[in-house]
């Protein structure tokens, strides 16, 4: 093998290691990982939903761990403890418009995105009919 080769070789194995090291890093660029599917937006203010979210976790029976209003977080886990819960709300616009978006983790790891889709959504079909009741 020449050295041409070799140094062909080499940076072509360079490039697909770059390539695949950001596809990892950069959620972005990771088809499997769509936050858009664990997002809602509600015409309520931030304060309506910030409030709703901690009623929708009471009534879910989950415990807060931590939370901040002023960063729209709110950390959570159910009460068998095994699904941790990241909530971050956030205001859009003035109309009013709020942004939530909901990350659950199994015991630290991600859960199936199967999983987390049918968490996400039940959670927030219920942070709705909290926000329903607001109206």
């Amino acid at each position: 093998m020449t050295q041409e080769t070799k140094r062909k070789k080499v940076k072509g194995l360079v490039v697909a290691v770059m390539a695949l090291t950001s596809a990892f890093l950069f959620p972005a660029a990771r088809a499997k990982d769509k936050p858009e599917d664990f997002t809602r937006i509600y015409q309520n203010t931030y304060d309506e939903v910030f409030q709703a979210t901690e009623q929708t976790i009471e009534r879910k029976g989950y415990s807060v761990i931590e939370k901040d209003k002023d960063k729209g977080t709110i950390s959570s886990t159910t009460t068998n403890s095994h699904i941790n819960l990241y909530v971050h709300v956030e205001v859009l616009n003035n109309t009013p418009e709020t942004r939530v978006t909901i990350i659950p983790t199994y015991k630290g790891f991600k859960i199936s995105s199967g999983a987390q889709r049918e968490f996400a959504e039940n959670f927030l079909t219920e942070l709705q009919k909290v926000l329903s009741t607001y109206r």
